[in-house]
């Protein structure tokens, strides 16, 4: 008798909201609020992005190095290139030399680095070939190179896409008297 009781109040409650719902001004039960519903939709989305933000903060930095397989000695990696190439190589090269001038690392370190320079000029991606150094030299490197790459824009101008190879070193000063 009770568990029929039960099952007669669960159904009669939502047919007295369909029924007299609108009398009293209440919204009715098939009416679907969209402002409501984007706005914890959006309060979700913000939410997932902030701990995903933080997730990405208490990461360790991985740096992957791709080893491409060794050419065959016999053929011809590289071509010339045109002298419209090498000024688009001498920009990129001058844009790293600014930035590299006004960063100071805190460590010690050897990378090479490649940069893929887009048809518009744009730096598309870099690879990190080879890297020594320390996590707070690695952790520089990424730094440096995320913001060359967000910074650049496309100086080098339209043109055929490119690889650049780069070199980064950092050496401890020498001291007058050491031996």
């Amino acid at each position: 008798m009770f568990s029929f009781f039960l099952a007669l109040c669960l159904h009669v409650i939502p047919v007295w909201f369909i029924i007299f719902g609108p009398l009293y001004g209440l919204p009715s039960v098939l009416e679907l609020n969209l402002e409501t519903i984007n706005m914890y939709r959006e309060r979700i989305f913000r939410e997932q992005h902030a701990q995903s933000v933080a997730r990405l903060d208490s990461a360790p930095l991985h740096i992957s190095v791709d080893v491409q397989a060794r050419p065959d000695t016999r053929q011809r990696v590289s071509k010339p290139r045109r002298e419209a190439d090498l000024t688009r190589a001498r920009a990129v090269q001058g844009a790293i030399r600014s930035l590299w001038e006004g960063m100071s690392p805190d460590s010690t370190g050897y990378a090479l680095v490649s940069l893929s320079i887009l048809e518009d000029g744009r730096i598309g991606e870099f690879v990190v070939n080879r890297v020594s150094g320390d996590h707070d030299f690695q952790a520089f490197l990424l730094s440096f190179l995320s913001t060359l790459k967000s910074t650049y824009g496309n100086a080098a101008g339209p043109g055929e896409a490119l690889w650049i190879e780069c070199e980064f070193v950092i050496q401890p000063l020498a001291r007058k008297g050491a031996s």
